[in-house]
Parts: structure tokens; C-alpha cells; sequence
């Protein structure tokens, strides 16, 4: 019995903490520490985290984040996004007796040709009529599509998360009829993440 707690305790002694950092347009911010005997054995795994967790603002706490590790040097981890996705229970807050959602999914590569799959969905303020979903949908088609192809990765990424596409899609649909709320419920990263150019820090701040 202690021979086999022995070796346990051999493995995780041998094993190192490495700090996993979030990509450049969310300001290297870091993601906790996991262990690696080495590390390579890093590379391809998934953090998971809520928006919260990087900006401490509790609104953004139904935005769930998942990065895949790209790249390790030096006990650090840098990643890329891999999927954003907003909680059902969020999502279930917004939609209630009496409203409509309109749903909008489309794949769309970005300025610097990443391909990405955005699944918009707007929340009337009561029922409307197929005609009207359709316009309201067609506006989040056209916004979207021609966000991606003049944004490059990070800053359409940035948009999405921070809501700034959302609001826009909301403006230009309130015209068709009194919206509740936008939101981009999932954005699902689909161009292999080790594709993707990562930026590395200057310097790491402890």
C-alpha cells in the first residue's frame, strides 16, 4: 500500500505548473495553472472559463469561454478561442410566454480567413408574424456576413463577446418591430486552432 501511494506521489512530484494564458485580444489573461510531467502533453487541451472570470464583471457571467492550448514555452500556455457560448439558463430568461425568437445561423470567414459558425438569435417583445421574422432574420444575416468579412479574427471575436454586433443587429431589426434583445448565443470556432497565428506577451506579469 504505501509502495503504490509512493508512486503517486512520484508522478505528481515529477509533474510541473504551467500558467495558461488567454489569446492577445482578451490581454493575456490568465486562465489558472495545470500540471504536465511535460509539456507537450499540454498542447490540445481545453480551458473553460466564464467571461467573469477575465473581467470580474458579474453581467458577463452567463458568457462561457472555451480556449484549446496552442503553444507552450517557458511554463507558459498561450491559447486560442475555441467556442463562446451563452448558458441556457440565460437564454431561457429572455424567452418567454408571449415573445418570438428569431434564430439566424450562418458560417462566415473573417477579414484574414478564419472560418467561424455564429448562431444569432433576437427576442421580440411579443409574437410577430412569419413575414416579420423573416426581415428581422435577413438583417441578422446581412450584418453578420459583412462584419466577418471586414473584421479580422480577434476584433470580430471581440465584438461578438462584448455584445458590440448584437446591439447593432438590434438597432437595425428594432426598425422591423420592438426588440427584447440580441444576443450571439454560440460562436464555434471551425478553422483548426493551431492554424490560427498566436501573439505571444512581451512580458509576463506575475
Amino acid at each position: 500500500m504505501s509502495s503504490a501511494k509512493s508512486r503517486t506521489k512520484d508522478k505528481w512530484s515529477m509533474k510541473k505548473w504551467i500558467r495558461v494564458l488567454a489569446p492577445k485580444y482578451f490581454g493575456f489573461a490568465n486562465l489558472g495553472l495545470i500540471p504536465a510531467d511535460e509539456p507537450e502533453k499540454a498542447l490540445g487541451r481545453t480551458i473553460e472559463v466564464s467571461f467573469y472570470d477575465i473581467t470580474k464583471d458579474v453581467s458577463q457571467l452567463h458568457i462561457k469561454l472555451k480556449f484549446q492550448i496552442v503553444k507552450v514555452d517557458d511554463g507558459i500556455a498561450l491559447t486560442q478561442l475555441k467556442q463562446m457560448e451563452i448558458t441556457r439558463d440565460y437564454i431561457r430568461s429572455l424567452v418567454r410566454r408571449g415573445t418570438s425568437r428569431v434564430d439566424a445561423i450562418m458560417d462566415v470567414q473573417t477579414k484574414d480567413g478564419i472560418k467561424l459558425r455564429v448562431m444569432t438569435m433576437a427576442v421580440t417583445l411579443s409574437r410577430i408574424k412569419t413575414s416579420q421574422k423573416k426581415a428581422i432574420r435577413k438583417i441578422m444575416f446581412q450584418i453578420i456576413e459583412e462584419r466577418a468579412s471586414q473584421l479580422d479574427f480577434a476584433t470580430f471575436v471581440q465584438q461578438v463577446v462584448l455584445g458590440t454586433i448584437a446591439t447593432d443587429i438590434q438597432m437595425q431589426a428594432k426598425k422591423i418591430y420592438p426588440i427584447k434583445k440580441v444576443e450571439v448565443y454560440k460562436l464555434k470556432v471551425l478553422t483548426p486552432t493551431y492554424e490560427i497565428p498566436v501573439a505571444a506577451p512581451e512580458k509576463i506579469v506575475a
